[in-house]
């Protein structure tokens, strides 16, 4: 073989391998670029995941710490009984937030852990409102505020009813807890292109702009008012998982959370 030959055939020989390893590159390129965004996605969960627990540990903490210096102070025989009767209200107070906390917990990991089952049948969406909304009499006299049903005669959906009617309480405790003694909370039902919306209105203080976009992040609370900050989360993830979706609009003197699900 001549020296030019030769040389013409390493040549070849070299931009086979240029080219060779150019396309397997190329190949592997869309792989590379997935392990690449799945670990940032494990990266951002465990983040997440860390965030979690540190925050509900706190939440935790809070009533637990509370009801150990109750019981401290009940254990004093020289508490008079009007004293012992406070005592024993706040202790209550504390066991019913641990308790919603508790049960919220367990909700929120069942929702992102995907574990939780959803039971779909058909149901009147006015008669299941108008049911939680009456579950709400005491709360409402006790702050003096009024409740306001304007519903749709005879919307069948096919939904877990139980979910559903679980969204319906977390945004009518949300709408008395956080306004003013005296307000009014308006419920209605409607339904257009394909979809179905029960809207909960209340005309408190409103929600500043700057807590709107955090306003559905779990423990995520605007105000100085006690909570967890889980039940807005819960509620639209609920939603989502009911292939539907939650939103909110809100200004001075008005305030709208709107539960939209699929016809």
């Amino acid at each position: 073989m001549s020296l030019t030959a030769g040389l013409w055939l390493a040549l070849g020989l070299g931009l086979g391998g240029v080219c060779g390893g150019w396309l397997t590159a190329r190949r592997l390129l869309p792989r590379i670029r997935r392990l690449e965004e799945g670990s940032e996605r494990i990266a951002q969960l465990d983040t997440a995941r860390k965030q979690f627990i540190a925050t509900a540990s706190h939440e935790l903490r809070t009533p637990i710490f509370s009801l150990g210096g109750f019981v401290e102070l009940l254990e004093d025989d020289d508490l008079d009984p009007a004293t012992r009767r406070r005592f024993l209200g706040h202790v209550s107070e504390q066991l019913e937030r641990l308790r919603k906390l508790s049960v919220d917990l367990l909700d929120l990991s069942r929702l992102e852990a995907g574990a939780l089952e959803l039971r779909p049948e058909e149901v009147d969406l006015g008669e299941l409102t108008r049911s939680v909304a009456a579950e709400f009499e005491p709360a409402l006299a006790a702050r003096d505020a009024r409740l306001e049903l304007h519903l749709r005669r005879h919307m069948e959906i096919v939904c877990d009813p139980v979910r559903v009617a679980q969204i319906l309480r977390i945004l009518i405790d949300n709408a008395l807890g956080h306004t003013a003694a005296g307000t009014r909370i308006l419920v209605s039902t409607g339904r257009s292109e394909g979809r179905v919306h029960v809207a909960v209105h209340d005309d408190g203080a409103g929600i500043p702009t700057e807590q709107l976009n955090r306003i559905f992040e779990p423990f995520y609370t605007g105000d100085a008012v006690h909570g967890s900050g889980l039940g807005l989360a819960i509620a639209s993830e609920l939603a989502e998982r009911m292939h539907g979706h939650l939103t909110v609009a809100s200004e001075p003197g008005s305030t709208t959370f709107e539960l939209v699900l699929e016809d």
